[in-house]
């Protein structure tokens, strides 16, 4: 007997906490934050009460009420406030398998046993320790280094280091004795994987986040081919784009900014997700084209330079300058970079805007005011469109400032009330397989029984298969 219990990432996008139970097994599928949910109740400056450990989070249903996953630490800050629903018990997970770095799922490993075993790709092992030394150090974000809170003030905790162990691509491993294929994919984050995981009664393909578009077709078929002779019993299947018959490529992304920004007089801005090492590299290589410095503020540097350290291929950072910020205190991490890569302040850029492509996101946007770009001057969006009512309010705010500055990359587009309100003119792909690609895909390696996650329209799977299974948050599915 299989168990499939669904702690997130249903009918929502990311939020990924699924526990699998069979052959004496219990694996966790991820064990990410779920962004829907944590908005219902907090906000940038409304987080959830970190001297009291997991109890915000349990009281709003952000993680679950298990035994035997949590750190003794925080189940010792609950005991204390005399919340005895959980108690410590030696893990009772066997391991988690870990997709990917994005914190939707991957976030609330922090909260996990740092005993309890996860395994992953080494690129996204890399990624996390990116992350790791330029995120702020909080509960949040103890997903490789542990504090304890539960032993007095914040200069004397105990430092503990969460087990992780390394998989390669098609290379198995056992679990006790369940075998588990990992499945190198492509993502908008390095080192992303499937789980194949072979159980007496049947095998689960567990699909993490995927795109087909940047794998090439030999690659593709090679994994399409090999998942069919496997007769996958139950699919796990993302389908955040599965509304989209549109295939997008990163040359297109390449292709259109490049164009936009030749015409470009002054100084080029632009900002992408900070984890999108494939944008990097097209934004990178823009710069070259058009004899620009390519400028990263410090987060964004550490992290590439953080990659290449770890042996990430194809990470050039000819022509890559660290921006140097203004700050009253560097931090260490900050201050190495500074010692040790060429960097330039926002005088050097002002003084010749021309010369310069330089990352800001939405965050960083002040350093215009230092900058002063000009007219000529232009903004490209290399990132998602607005996706929630929070980030379209964002997005009106980062519109303000490029209109602040008469700035060039926004176009006029009426809205249904008629009015004509100012828009981004974007050069984007998405990380995840749009749904023409996925029907495809789905087609090739004739899964039994799909599973939809990661998606707010798990409906429109059944266009796609015969055999859909629809589940609610919550749910065990026994088969």
């Amino acid at each position: 007997m299989i168990r499939l219990t669904f702690f997130g990432g249903i009918n929502e996008i990311g939020g990924n906490k699924i526990l699998v139970e069979g052959d004496g097994v219990r694996l966790f599928l991820d064990f990410g934050k779920s962004y829907h949910d944590a908005s219902q109740y907090f906000e940038e400056f409304l987080n959830p009460r970190v001297v009291h450990g997991l109890k915000d989070y349990l009281e709003l249903d952000l993680v679950p009420p298990e035994n035997g996953i949590y750190r003794q630490d925080l189940i010792n800050i609950l005991n204390r406030e005399k919340i005895t629903s959980l108690n410590y018990t030696s893990p009772q997970v066997d391991a988690v398998l870990l997709s990917h770095g994005h914190m939707d799922h991957v976030g609330y490993v922090s909260f996990l046993d740092p005993t309890i075993p996860v395994y992953t790709s080494s690129d996204t092992l890399a990624v996390l320790k990116a992350f790791d030394i330029s995120r702020p150090h909080s509960l949040e974000n103890e997903i490789l280094n542990i504090s304890l809170r539960d032993e007095g003030k914040t200069h004397w905790r105990k430092k503990v280091k969460r087990e992780f162990r390394v998989v390669k691509d098609r290379q198995s491993f056992y679990i006790k004795n369940v075998k588990i294929t990992p499945i190198k994919v492509d993502h908008s984050v390095p080192g992303a994987m499937m789980f194949l995981i072979h159980f007496s009664e049947g095998n689960i393909l567990y699909s993490g986040d995927f795109r087909l578009s940047e794998i090439p077709v030999a690659r593709q078929k090679q994994i399409m081919s090999f998942l069919k002779k496997e007769k996958i019993k139950i699919f796990l299947c993302e389908g955040t784009r599965i509304e989209s018959s549109q295939i997008l490529r990163e040359k297109t992304v390449h292709q259109k900014a490049l164009r936009d920004i030749k015409k470009v007089k002054g100084l080029v801005v632009a900002d992408y997700s900070i984890g999108d090492i494939t944008r990097f590299r097209t934004l990178a290589k823009i710069a070259r084209e058009t004899k620009r410095k390519f400028v990263l503020p410090y987060n964004y540097f550490n992290y590439v330079v953080t990659l290449k350290k770890e042996g990430i291929a194809n990470i050039n950072l000819e022509g890559v300058y660290l921006y140097a910020k203004k700050k009253m205190r560097l931090k260490p991490w900050e201050q190495y970079l500074l010692d040790h890569y060429p960097h330039c302040e926002a005088e050097d850029i002002h003084q010749s805007l021309r010369d310069y492509m330089l990352v800001l996101n939405f965050y960083q946007i002040q350093e215009l005011i230092d900058i002063h770009p000009d007219k000529n001057s232009y903004y490209l969006r290399a990132i998602t469109e607005p996706h929630s009512e929070e980030m379209e309010i964002s997005e009106q705010r980062f519109i303000n400032w490029v209109e602040h500055f008469q700035m060039q990359g926004l176009e006029n587009q009426q809205g249904e009330d008629g009015r004509i309100y100012k828009k981004f003119t974007r050069a984007h792909i998405s990380g995840h397989i749009s749904g023409k690609e996925l029907s495809q895909f789905i087609q090739k390696i004739q899964p039994g029984t799909i599973i939809p996650i990661h998606t707010e329209h798990p409906e429109l799977f059944k266009q796609m298969h015969k055999n859909i299974k629809m589940v609610e948050k919550g749910e065990t599915f026994v088969w």
